[in-house]
């Protein structure tokens, strides 16, 4: 009988370590990507770190830490110009999700442009400002 929470914890390590290696997968192929920006390029991230615009809800409170995606609109070899999603939530899951999601509903507020030094852009991932980066396929 002692056989079976010792084969369940062996199980439980192995699933913990898969998906630890997958996070660490995902967080090598976002760190590449922000590495070499590219226009069109996808950020889920808190916007409140970047914008200098205050991000309310439907109720017109203010949301602090805001949540949401950023477009890149220019990107050289020192960095990236972004805007922002015109809505924000006060959860990252939204945002999570509204990136793997159709992206035709999202719209974005090109009245401010961000710009974003390529060493701040990497060092904004690593502090877990940025959480998720997508390139969508160009035609």
């Amino acid at each position: 009988m002692t056989r079976r929470p010792i084969r369940l914890l062996s199980a439980l390590f192995v699933l913990s370590g898969v998906m630890l290696l997958a996070a660490c997968q995902g967080g090598d192929a976002d760190k590449a990507l922000l590495e070499t920006p590219a226009v069109g390029d996808l950020y889920a991230a808190e916007l409140s770190a970047f914008s200098d615009y205050e991000f309310t809800d439907e109720n017109e409170k203010p949301i602090d830490p805001a949540y949401g995606l950023m477009k890149v609109v220019s990107a050289d070899a020192a960095g990236v110009v972004v805007i922002t999603e015109n809505a924000a939530a006060a959860d990252k899951s939204v945002s999570r999700s509204d990136i793997k999601g159709d992206l035709s509903t999202i719209e974005f507020d090109e009245s401010e442009q961000i710009q974003i030094a390529k060493a701040d852009l990497i060092q904004a991932h690593a502090d877990g400002l940025i959480y998720v980066v997508k390139r969508p396929a160009t035609n």
